[in-house]
């Protein structure tokens, strides 16, 4: 009888280990007895950041480690987590781990080794957040085209860092996070006035809400963006053409609910009106009444003034155009050097703040490599300036490149001798007009070939 009592014991302790060991496999290497995680954070929500205390596990291997698993997944296979964080790394907080982007319930697992042996898990639900628990609140009346706006964003719950506030098309699909037009992270925890910067065309649109990113959609809230009324805006020219490298003094009126970036921009007069195609361009600053100063192009063409409401629109006024009645070609380029030992050029155009010459400089570029490469005997230093505006070194590195940029372009895409070529960077060292007024600054926005 005491043998059958045995058998039977022996026999339940073997039925309990397998199914024991079928959700709760546990490392045969480390004493697990008191092992525990404990998830210290409450009410998780989408995209979230959370803490995890793992306690007992001081005696794993380093690579012992935490994974977000979903519950139907077999924990004998360490593959398949949606994140995961390694206990050495574990502060006397516990460890930081990110909630999953979709809402439901999953487990934490803990491993010995990287894979290793599943310990256990315990498992934790990502909820939705209810509309009671934050609150989406517009601050800004009447929003107006590529303005900005403050939006105040509060909730009772921690944010995830990545929480975001994304402003989209009316008809955009609900069930994409991307599309926007322009987005915010909320950086505060429980909420934020957070600004941004309405669409250049009026509307309407959604603001949207989201856990992180890109997260859930927590929630959306229409836009209406009205057209700006700008009574009196006007500009003009002083003369009709121009010889290449002259003065264009542009007189304007503006209005005081002019964006802080309104500018007014030279274009080559062709069919393309895209606002990014601009040869030069000032702020309008005053926003009210002023007077703007450019270099008329190099080259001879015909071209057009043009005011704009924001960095990317919309356009304002109809375009006032003027002609450049010759072209400072090959010839006149060699003459110049000739003479002088250098030519100034302000028909060399580049991106805002970048080394990138526009395709819009190279009929000038052109010319320069004729010169050169019909009399291999000439050889100059290309020389970049800049006005005072901004940090002398910024300025001084921004030069060189652009320099550079200069003999790259001369050397690859019109096959001058590299021989003839130096590049030097000089800022905003060698002024040849006044950096405190918008005549001389633009004189100083330059480039130049000096022979050498």
């Amino acid at each position: 009888m005491k043998l059958k009592d045995l058998l039977i014991s022996i026999l339940c302790l073997c039925f309990i280990n397998s199914i024991f060991a079928s959700d709760h496999t546990f490392s045969d290497n480390i004493n697990t007895q008191n092992v525990s995680i404990k998830i210290l954070t409450k009410d998780i929500k989408s995209g979230q950041s959370f803490y995890v205390k793992v306690s007992g596990a001081d005696k794993m291997k380093e690579t012992a480690w935490l994974g977000i698993f979903k519950p139907n997944l077999n924990p004998k296979n360490a593959s398949g987590y949606e994140s995961y964080v390694y206990l050495k790394d574990q502060k006397s907080n516990g460890s930081e781990m990110t909630a999953p982007i979709q809402t439901g319930e999953y487990e934490i697992r803990l491993y010995d080794a990287d894979p290793g042996n599943f310990v256990m898990s315990v498992k934790f639900n990502v909820a939705t957040v209810s509309p009671d628990q934050y609150k989406i609140t517009v601050l800004t009346d009447q929003i107006k085209t590529a303005q900005t706006f403050k939006v105040n964003i509060t909730t009772t719950y921690k944010m995830s860092a990545q929480s975001w506030l994304g402003i989209f098309k009316a008809n955009h699909d609900p069930s994409a996070a991307s599309g926007y037009l322009s987005y915010k992270y909320i950086l505060q925890e429980y909420g934020e006035d957070v600004t941004l910067t309405a669409p250049s065309e009026s509307g309407d649109y959604e603001l949207k809400f989201y856990s992180a990113d890109p997260g859930i959609l927590i929630d959306q809230v229409p836009l209406r963006i009205g057209q700006p009324n700008l009574p009196g805006i006007a500009f003009n020219l002083n003369k009709t053409s121009y010889d290449p490298g002259e003065e264009i003094i542009v007189n304007y009126v503006g209005h005081q609910d002019l964006t802080e970036s309104s500018w007014i921009g030279v274009f080559k007069d062709t069919n393309e009106k895209k606002y990014n195609k601009y040869l030069d361009y000032h702020y309008l600053k005053p926003k009210t009444k002023g007077q703007l100063i450019f270099q008329a192009p190099s080259i001879k063409g015909k071209y057009n003034v043009r005011m704009f409401y924001a960095e990317t629109g919309p356009e304002l006024l109809t375009p006032v155009s003027f002609a450049v009645t010759s072209s400072l070609d090959d010839t006149t380029i060699k003459k110049t050097l000739n003479e002088k030992g250098k030519v100034i050029l302000y028909g060399i155009y580049f991106d805002t703040d970048r080394s990138d010459v526009k395709k819009e400089s190279y009929p000038l570029l052109q010319e320069i490599a004729k010169m050169l490469t019909s009399d291999s005997s000439i050889k100059i230093q290309i020389e970049g300036h800049t006005d005072s505006q901004g940090d002398n070194a910024y300025n001084q590195n921004l030069s060189q490149k652009r320099a550079e940029a200069v003999l790259a372009i001369l050397s690859s895409q019109y096959n001058v001798n590299k021989a003839q070529l130096k590049a030097k960077g000089f800022g905003e060292t060698k002024p040849i007009g006044d950096n405190n007024t918008a005549s001389g600054r633009a004189k100083n926005r330059r480039v130049e070939l000096k022979k050498i």
